[in-house]
């Protein structure tokens, strides 16, 4: 019997017993699985190769690419409130050094305004993080409607501003003073439960992120090109906000009413007293372009692709024959409307006006006397060329407008505004000639010169009338300051050839 082999059963119950008493560890296979991937692999649950700064997923699809911090070398845990105050935490003991021109007048313009101070800022107080969530919740997603470039606002920025102290006081800049401004814009009574920050601690921010950003502008190579470039995109959009707020405009020095005759059909007689206009905003704008121009391979491959490439660009729209028939926009604003149908009659009465100017000008029929050295540069190029500027832009929009038709039928506000974009009729500033905009700045004495600069000006202002951002609120007002200066020249021809962009300020 004890030769002879068990049967199965009691075999199994054997096994059984021996198992309950010493029971199996289960081994899980061990992987190689990186978890440093691209947040758009993640969100897409696909292999990411983790090729920098870009992988190659998100470039074959053309989609904003932005990876994790790696790995701290410490094993010691980091608390987030110490990684918090870190990220705003500014940089310390740098050395100032040489930068170019075009951040000088921004800096005078805004870095001390008038009853504005900037106090000490404690890194984690409660208007920081106001203005941080107010930036996520409702800035970055309004500052866009394309899809990618949006993306780069809401994810992009932020990511480097982590890594970048001067982009973290430059992000929480831009969303403290659209809190201002959002909250300013309520009407008395009407229901509102937000906080609201302390403008100084805004500007607090604006310079300590300025001043950091002057030195890295100076040192800019391919290693910072990407962070510089939404340094200028963080500043322009700060800088056109910052129009919306009174205390940060000096004041005009002239306090008393101007009134000027229009036609019987135009209602607007008398202005208010409003404050001068504001040019050196212009500098800051057009020296973003320079960023692109100097790195543009590197952004092209960059996670701030979707911010430099316009796929329709100036070449596109020429190419478009013009057809004048515009009754298919009845379903868009009035402003979209208005502009349909007298941009290019505005352009052609500036063209017709100049081309007086000129005439009377060559045969000394002008009252305001000029030095002979001035006027050739600065009277008859600049004028000419920012009217040929303008009318290029108010082409493009014109084709816009007639793109959308073709493509809608009816279109609405949304595929304007979208197309608008697209054809990125915001950078206006960056074509206009140096002198013309040093015509623009002249103190004493003003003249016809100094008017008709202006009233172009107020041109391009419609512009941004047209776009609808939350950050160009303040262009109608800025026409009606430059109505109100160049009306001390009682000149009947600028005045109505300030009639078309006074209708976009008006209505």
């Amino acid at each position: 019997m004890l030769g002879l082999p068990l049967n199965n059963d009691s075999h199994m119950a054997t096994e059984a017993a021996h198992n309950s008493q010493h029971p199996k560890k289960r081994h899980r296979a061990h992987h190689n699985k990186s978890r440093l991937g691209c947040f758009t692999c993640k969100s897409r649950r696909v292999k990411c190769d983790e090729s920098r700064p870009i992988c190659s997923s998100c470039s074959s699809r053309g989609e904003p690419c932005a990876f994790p911090d790696p790995p701290a070398t410490s094993s010691k845990p980091i608390h987030s409130s110490t990684a918090r105050r870190e990220g705003l935490r500014s940089r310390v003991g740098s050395s100032p050094r040489n930068v170019r021109s075009y951040l000088e007048p921004l800096e005078s313009y805004a870095a001390h305004p008038a009853d504005v101070s900037a106090p000490a800022n404690d890194d984690l107080s409660m208007d920081n993080l106001l203005s941080m969530q107010f930036f996520h919740m409702h800035t970055a997603p309004k500052m866009s409607l394309h899809s990618k470039r949006s993306m780069v606002w809401k994810r992009v920025i932020p990511r480097l501003a982590e890594k970048h102290h001067y982009l973290m006081h430059l992000l929480i800049a831009l969303g403290g003073l659209h809190l201002i401004t959002h909250r300013r814009r309520k009407k008395p009574g009407e229901d509102d439960d937000t906080d609201t920050v302390d403008l100084r601690v805004v500007m607090g921010h604006y310079q300590r992120g300025l001043q950091d950003f002057r030195n890295e502008v100076a040192e800019m190579s391919n290693s910072n090109a990407e962070a510089v470039y939404a340094g200028s995109l963080l500043l322009v959009a700060f800088v056109y906000a910052s129009l919306l707020v009174p205390e940060l405009n000096p004041a005009f020095t002239t306090a008393t009413p101007v009134c000027v005759t229009y036609p019987p059909d135009f209602t607007i007689q008398t202005f208010p007293p409003i404050k001068g206009p504001q040019v050196s905003w212009l500098h800051l704008v057009r020296g973003a372009s320079t960023v692109i121009q100097d790195q543009w391979p590197t952004l092209g491959a960059s996670c701030m692709r979707p911010m430099v490439l316009h796929f329709h660009g100036d070449e596109y729209w020429k190419d478009l024959p013009f057809d004048s028939s515009f009754t298919k926009l009845s379903h868009c604003s009035f402003l979209v409307q208005l502009f349909a149908q007298g941009a290019l009659q505005a352009v052609a009465d500036l063209r017709a006006f100049h081309a007086t100017f000129r005439l009377t000008r060559s045969y000394g029929l002008c009252l305001t006397p000029v030095s002979p050295s001035s006027m050739s540069e600065r009277e008859v190029d600049g004028p000419s060329r920012a009217i040929d500027v303008l009318e290029s832009i108010y082409s493009r929009i014109i084709s816009v407008f007639q793109c959308s038709i073709s493509e809608q039928g009816f279109p609405e506000d949304s595929d304007i505004q979208y197309n608008l974009e697209e054809a990125a009729v915001l950078n206006w500033p960056s074509l206009l000639p140096d002198t013309f905009i040093g015509s623009l700045e002249i103190d004493e004495p003003v003249d016809l010169t100094w008017g008709l600069s202006l009233t172009i000006l107020s041109h391009f202002y419609a512009i941004n009338t047209l776009v609808d951002r939350w950050f160009l609120g303040a262009f109608k007002e800025e026409i009606l300051r430059i109505q109100k200066s160049v009306a001390i020249l009682q000149h009947a021809g600028l005045n109505r050839c300030l009639l078309w962009p006074v209708k976009f300020a008006t209505c």
